[in-house]
């Protein structure tokens, strides 16, 4: 997939991994990621579901310009749905 930023910068995820993509993870997610992987675990043995694991357990897909840093939260989804967020500043 590509994504051209609003500074000019096309962005893609063809290379993976890349520098592009992010996945956004709260504290609680993780605990919910940890959990659908022990039960995989105690189940099979194995994990092999880790694409599924991340959207079930709530990881954001994010996606940051190289250029400019703005930030593309849920790229991939309709283009409605896409929020973006512009570099304000750094350091506090």
């Amino acid at each position: 997939m590509y994504l051209k930023c609003e500074c000019g910068e096309v962005m893609s995820d063809v290379a993976a991994p890349n520098d592009i993509e992010h996945l956004l993870l709260s504290y609680r997610a993780k605990e919910r990621l940890q959990d659908l992987v022990d039960a995989e675990v105690a189940k099979s043995g194995r994990i092999d579901l880790w694409p599924e694991h991340w959207e079930s357990a709530g990881a954001v897909d994010v996606w940051r310009c190289p250029n400019c840093g703005r930030l593309y939260f849920n790229p991939r989804g309709s283009a409605s749905e896409v929020t973006v967020y512009r570099f304000e500043r750094k350091g506090l």
